[in-house]
């Protein structure tokens, strides 16, 4: 179904010059799909990936102008909405909430009401965050489980998620939520996460530092698994057993930071630089989501082990890690 599906398929993707947004338009236009991006930004990830821009529409305005978005969905005749656009930096969202709402919580009603008023959008997809489970008793956390979420980035998201589920049991709105854990790959302008600093580090010939005492434990999962759980949803979102529901995308068992590291380590054929641990044992976050539902409903799997994705990501920043500083 998938190449058929999305040949000639008309897409808008919001935050298309984000991480993920630019790796999803990637893989869309790669099966043939004529991919619009709405973004604030002229500038981002999708100079990461070569020829790229010229073969996506990119439309710039603000996610909370609901006039112009109704303007992009008609004039481009959107069959397939992604609403991925997002304030994604947790620490600038604590220290500053306001413009994180604006933009995580009215920018997500306004896009799902431009998708209400234009009426024409055979299937959309939502991106939610793994942070919305916060803090949980017992895991791994299913999509039932309530949503803790305690800082202003993941309330945030939380609003998004119950918002976009929202839209679909009151007006019927073709659309799902990926609920998506940490996410890593080649062509990250957010040079400051944990893979590509990392990698940028052992590139660099210099140990890497880890802040915490190594022991939380997350989910980390490559691009392409990601990206293909959008694809899927883009393709399935008005199906009676996808419409309004979340899906958690998650690898079968968290890594800890210090096995993560670790890991790269190994990729990067540098033992000799051996992590460094800088924090104290104290209390961490935990975070293991179930893919059941996922695996059951959608059929979406990771293809990926971690060290097969962190592979390709090393070979990706150690031939352009340059211009992915630049763009950082």
């Amino acid at each position: 179904m998938s190449d058929a599906f999305w040949a000639n398929r008309r897409v808008l993707i919001t935050g298309i010059q984000g991480f993920i947004g630019a790796w999803l338009a990637r893989a869309l236009a790669d099966r043939g799909a004529r991919v619009v991006g709405y973004d604030r930004a002229d500038r981002g990830a999708l100079d990461l990936h070569p020829g790229l821009r010229e073969q996506v529409a990119l439309v710039l305005g603000d996610l909370t102008d609901q006039p112009a978005l109704e303007r992009v969905l008609a004039e481009h005749q959107i069959q397939t909405a992604y609403h991925l656009a997002a304030q994604s930096n947790i620490s600038v969202a604590r220290g500053s909430p306001v413009p994180a709402f604006e933009s995580n919580i009215r920018g997500s009603w306004t896009f799902l009401d431009a998708c209400r008023c234009y009426g024409q959008c055979e299937t959309i997809a939502v991106a939610s965050s793994n942070t919305v489970y916060g803090e949980q008793e017992r895991a791994p956390f299913t999509e039932d489980f309530a949503l803790n979420a305690s800082n202003p980035y993941a309330a945030s998201k939380a609003c998004t998620d119950i918002l976009a589920r929202c839209y679909a049991a009151t007006y019927g709105l073709p659309v799902a939520i990926a609920r998506a854990t940490n996410t890593y790959g080649g062509a990250d302008p957010n040079v400051d996460r944990i893979v590509p600093g990392t990698i940028l580090k052992l590139l660099r010939g210099e140990a890497p530092e880890i802040r915490s005492d190594g022991s939380p434990r997350k989910g980390y999962l490559y691009v392409k698994d990601t990206v293909e759980a959008y694809r899927i949803l883009g393709e399935r979102a008005a199906a009676p057993d996808v419409r309004g529901r979340a899906f958690n995308f998650h690898p079968d068992q968290p890594t800890s930071v210090l096995e993560l590291v670790q890991a790269m380590v190994r990729v990067a054929g540098r033992p000799d630089l051996q992590p460094r641990v800088l924090g104290a044992p104290g209390k961490y976050e935990y975070e293991f989501l179930s893919s059941e539902r996922a695996k059951r409903v959608l059929g979406w799997t990771p293809r990926y082990s971690l060290e097969d994705g962190l592979r390709e990501t090393f070979e990706w920043y150690r031939a352009r890690a340059q211009e992915a500083v630049a763009a950082g």
